[in-house]
């Protein structure tokens, strides 16, 4: 079965506030999918909803054909790697302990050593990064070692916030390139958010727009490069 996620009529209220109106769209393996939009526009909320950390008001989510709901919590969280917006390093641990964060203390630190390093290796990075702290590397390091520990057990889905957030466009585009080669790499299937139209168009292949909490226009990105709406003309002032 190839791993997909889709979402029917989804909605996300917080008390009187309406964060997400009737979304519906679906993330299919072998189609990193991207999420654009301006700010305030429920990416965030979106990502947070398929992954478990916020309920919905309304409509379901389904992971590889079951519900979400259903799903158990434990299960969801194998399923899953995550790479948040700023980061989210431990600054005190070394870069191996964060890439292995979910296994310490199931396995002996020389083991997660070396499985560490073959996963930095996969983002581009040396192995003597390892032992380095975070606060000894540059923000596209700092990203890399975010993915490495998103991919770290071997997930079925990676879902990425602003993976590219504070980047130049020649580190943005190494990062981009890392999760494609990921996405092929690991079968892994790819959901991001970004504001980097440009990235959005070479390295995704279905891209979603959000605009007041609703989807604006959802397509292949061929078809987003041919025909851009005007809301994405207004949001990156030129598509290539």
């Amino acid at each position: 079965m190839k791993n997909e996620i889709v979402l029917k009529n989804i909605s996300v209220s917080y008390e009187d506030t309406n964060v997400l109106s009737n979304v519906s769209f679906e993330v299919k393996q072998g189609l990193p999918t991207c999420i654009i939009g301006r700010g305030a526009s429920g990416k965030t909320t979106l990502l947070k909803s398929i992954v478990g950390l916020i309920n919905t008001s309304k409509g379901k989510i389904f992971i590889n054909q079951s519900s979400a709901n259903n799903t158990d919590k434990s299960m969801v969280n194998n399923l899953f790697g995550v790479v948040f917006q700023k980061d989210a390093l431990f600054d005190s641990l070394y870069v191996w302990q964060n890439v292995m964060f979910q296994s310490l203390g199931n396995e002996d630190n020389k083991s997660l050593i070396l499985k560490s390093k073959k996963i930095l290796k996969n983002v581009g990075l040396s192995t003597n990064d390892a032992f380095l702290f975070p606060n000894e590397l540059s923000g596209g390091m700092r990203k890399r070692v975010a993915i490495a520990r998103a991919i770290s057990h071997n997930p079925k889905f990676l879902i990425l916030d602003e993976p590219t957030a504070g980047l130049d466009p020649i580190k943005s585009n190494l990062i981009f390139k890392i999760i494609s080669d990921l996405a092929i790499l690991n079968k892994v299937t790819v959901l991001a958010v970004t504001s980097d139209m440009k990235g959005a168009l070479k390295y995704f292949k279905r891209i979603v727009i959000l605009d007041n909490n609703k989807i604006h226009w959802k397509g292949t990105s061929v078809l987003a490069k041919k025909k851009p709406s005007n809301l994405m003309k207004e949001l990156f002032c030129k598509v290539e």
